[in-house]
Parts: C-alpha cells; sequence; structure tokens
C-alpha cells in the first residue's frame, strides 16, 4: 500500500532527492514544501500518513507545524543537521531525529517507525 508522506525541506535539492528516494521506496510525495506557509497550505488539502520535517525551514522552527500533526494523529520525523530537537514540547518526545545526510538505512528504519 502506498503511503503519503509529506516532505517539508527549504533546500530544494535535498528536498528532490528526499522525493525522488521516497518514490523509489513505493510512497507518494505531499510537496515538498519548501516554506511552512507551503506545508499547511497542502494539509488544508489532504493528510499525509507521516511526515519528515526539517527542523529549521528557511529561518523558522518547525517544531509548532510537528505539535499540529501530531495533535491530527499524523507521526512525525525531524531531519536535520542537529542530533536533538531543542525545546521539544511533549507531542514531539518521541519523534525520530533523522541527521542528515540521511542514509537509506536511516530513512528506512524512521519510515518503519512511524508507518509501523
Amino acid at each position: 500500500m502506498q503511503r503519503k508522506i509529506l516532505v517539508v525541506e527549504d533546500d530544494r535539492l535535498i528536498a528532490m532527492e528526499l522525493e525522488e528516494r521516497l518514490a523509489e521506496l513505493g510512497h507518494a510525495v505531499l510537496g515538498p514544501a519548501h516554506t511552512i506557509a507551503e506545508a499547511e497550505a497542502l494539509l488544508a488539502g489532504a493528510r499525509p500518513d507521516c511526515a519528515l520535517l526539517d527542523a529549521n525551514v528557511g529561518g523558522q522552527s518547525s517544531v509548532a507545524l510537528g505539535v499540529k500533526l501530531a495533535e491530527l494523529g499524523v507521526p512525525v520525523a525531524f531531519c536535520t543537521g542537529y542530533d536533538e530537537i531543542k525545546n521539544s514540547p511533549p507531542a514531539l518526545a518521541n519523534a525520530p531525529v533523522l541527521t542528515k545526510p540521511i542514509s537509506d538505512a536511516e530513512l528506512q528504519a524512521g519510515l518503519r517507525q512511524l508507518l509501523g
């Protein structure tokens, strides 16, 4: 079954590469969104099965978007150059952190954790 994955990434090359990798794994990509506003607009029309969020999107934290997704029951993982998400609220306590550059094994493990 093809799963719909929201990708929020401000670096267009990284977003394109992640979109290709997810498609190769048999998933559909919602987006990619390059800003928080784009991601919110996409969410107004569709509900993803999970989301991969760049922690810092154009200088803006994606934590609030992650909380919104968690409240909707959408599992979230953060894709970042950092090894943790600062000031992560309890709603995101179990959100995986995938450290860039994300290996194929790490991506697949993160998706298994998110999608079951």
